[in-house]
Parts: structure tokens; C-alpha cells; sequence
């Protein structure tokens, strides 16, 4: 009897300590990682779509795979990790807010990285809608890509989850003209920053030059659609502005001097469906779009003038609409 008493005693201690131990497990892994793990279809459905945008629009430059060395900006384990990790107690909302700000206008000011601008330069404004901006924070927030080798364990697996949960998604032609425009200038930026990182802003000019035009050209082949970029003050003929893009771009201008908010634009136009998108200029369009001979070097404008002989794409400043993407699509 005593023995059957101590028996039971030892395993009513073994229960205890594991049970102890389990608790501490769990109230570790919840310090560690205050992730939310969604629970309504609405909130699966939130994530999958700021995971496609950034798997559309932001990897491209802020690869999750590429080597220090390669890195034309900041990954996103580090912004998150600035944003969140270095400041435990910033909440959701306010990640979001932060993220809003800093894309809707880049600067230093707004930025929570000072090493990364010094580094690789500020990024260009986007055409995100706040609902995209929001849509993005929120699956950085609540992901896990900061552990290590997110991207060679995780990133296939999530994206096959995001794609079933989006499979049914039907996107309006607006969403899906900005989807293929952002497409584009991510793959072009992302060429564009380079040719500027290794060969000087010359080389940028040489590159524009030489493969701009095919880079647009080819994605529209990729995407089935038709791509371009126009401008009323065109640097290569080929990208001048019909009448049409002109009034959308005429609009656009008058709006944004009035301190007004910008909007895409979707009409028919020959049994299509066509959407202009704004292109506006950053710190980095400026040295070889700004004042000739302060903003833009003597040696870069030399060089515009040798290949752009008929140029009227100087002395923009900030903030000042550059050109449009167009996007022509069939009807579904």
C-alpha cells in the first residue's frame, strides 16, 4: 500500500512538472511572438491579398532571397524588424499608419531606416491605394518572414496558400490595371537602380535608352496585355501622349496643384478596357529629370543630349507628374 502511495505521489509530480514546463513553453511562445493568427475568411483573405502585392510589386526590390551584395534596398525582415521588433510595443494600427506615411511620401523625414537611405538612396513614390498600403502592413505585421530562411522554408508553401485563397477573386479592371502597372515598375526600377549602382547615372541614361522601352514591352507579352509609358513632355518620341492620355494627364496635373488626390482612370476605348495610372517623380528621377547643370551633372546631361536629341523631360521638380502608365486590357 505504501508503495502503490508513492507511486502515485511520483507521477502526480511528473504531471506537475511537465505541466509546469508546458506553461512556460507556451507563455514564452507568446512573448516571443505576439503574431494574430486570423480567424475569419475576411482576414485570411486581407493577408493574401498584401501578400500578392508584395510578391508583385515589392520583391522585386526588396528581395527576401538576395545576398547583402546584390540588395538594391532593404529587405523586408529589416523593415519589419526597424519597425516592429526594435519597438515592441507599436501596435497594428499604428504599423499600419507608419507604413502610409512613409509610401504615400517617401522622405527622410518619415522614414524609420536613416541607415537604409544612406545605403541604397529613397525609394520612389508608389501608386498604392491606402487600402493596398493597409492591405501590405497587415501581412507584414502578422507574418513571420523575419525568421531565418523564411524564403527558402516558407515562402513557396504561403504563396500556394494566398493563391487558393484569392483563386476566386475577381478583380475590377482598375485593380488589375495597377496590378500589371506596379508589375512593371518594380521589374524596371529594379534594373533601372542597378544600372544607376554600377555604372553612374550615365549608365541609368544608356540604360533607358537601350532597354526601357523592350523591359515594358516584354512584360506586357508576360502579362497578356498591352503596357506603355506616355508623357506630354516626352524624353523618347516613341512615349509621346495621344490625345486621349493627354486630357487624363492634363486633369492629373491640375489636381495635384490643387493639392488634390490623384485617381487612376479606367474607360472603353475600341471594345478595350484602358487604365491610366500617374508617374511621379522622386529624388532619383530628378538626376536625370531635374535642373540641368545643378540637379542633373554635366556629364549626364551630355550624354541625354547625345542619345535624346528632341529631350523635353528636364527641369521637373518633386512630386510633379513625370508621365502615366497605360494599360490596355481585353474585356472579361
Amino acid at each position: 500500500m505504501k508503495k502503490a502511495i508513492t507511486f502515485i505521489k511520483l507521477n502526480v509530480l511528473i504531471l506537475s512538472i511537465f505541466s509546469t514546463l508546458l506553461s512556460c513553453k507556451n507563455a514564452n511562445k507568446n512573448e516571443v511572438s505576439k503574431i494574430k493568427v486570423p480567424k475569419t475568411k475576411k482576414e485570411q483573405l486581407t493577408l493574401s491579398k498584401g501578400f500578392q502585392l508584395l510578391e508583385s510589386n515589392c520583391f522585386a526590390c526588396h528581395s527576401p532571397k538576395n545576398p547583402i551584395e546584390d540588395r538594391i534596398a532593404p529587405p523586408m525582415a529589416m523593415i519589419k524588424d526597424f519597425y516592429i521588433t526594435n519597438n515592441k510595443n507599436i501596435s497594428e494600427e499604428d504599423f499600419i499608419k507608419s507604413l502610409i506615411t512613409f509610401i504615400n511620401n517617401p522622405n527622410e523625414e518619415n522614414s524609420k531606416i536613416p541607415e537604409a537611405i544612406e545605403r541604397y538612396g529613397l525609394m520612389p513614390k508608389m501608386n498604392f491605394t491606402e487600402e493596398q498600403i493597409t492591405q501590405i502592413a497587415k501581412y507584414i505585421y502578422n507574418s513571420k518572414l523575419e525568421q531565418p530562411n523564411w524564403y527558402k522554408n516558407h515562402f513557396h508553401n504561403e504563396k500556394f496558400i494566398h493563391l487558393e485563397n484569392l483563386k476566386n477573386e475577381d478583380l475590377s479592371y482598375k485593380e488589375l490595371g495597377l496590378k500589371y502597372a506596379m508589375n512593371t515598375k518594380a521589374v524596371l526600377g529594379k534594373n533601372l537602380i542597378a544600372a544607376i549602382k554600377n555604372k553612374g547615372t550615365e549608365g541609368a541614361v544608356a540604360f533607358c535608352n537601350t532597354r526601357a522601352f523592350n523591359i515594358v514591352d516584354s512584360a506586357g507579352v508576360t502579362l497578356n496585355t498591352k503596357i506603355k509609358r506616355v508623357s506630354d513632355l516626352p524624353r523618347n518620341l516613341a512615349n509621346t501622349a495621344n490625345k486621349t492620355e493627354l486630357d487624363y494627364i492634363y486633369s492629373t496635373k491640375k489636381a495635384m496643384k490643387n493639392n488634390k488626390k490623384t485617381s487612376p482612370l479606367v474607360q472603353e476605348i475600341d471594345k478595350k478596357m484602358v487604365a491610366y495610372y500617374p508617374i511621379v517623380t522622386n529624388t532619383m528621377c530628378l538626376q536625370c529629370h531635374g535642373v540641368p547643370n545643378t540637379q542633373i551633372l554635366p556629364a549626364t546631361l551630355s550624354k541625354i543630349k547625345e542619345l535624346y536629341p528632341t529631350d523635353k523631360a528636364t527641369g521637373y521638380g518633386e512630386n510633379e507628374l513625370r508621365g502615366i502608365w497605360v494599360i490596355e486590357m481585353d474585356k472579361k
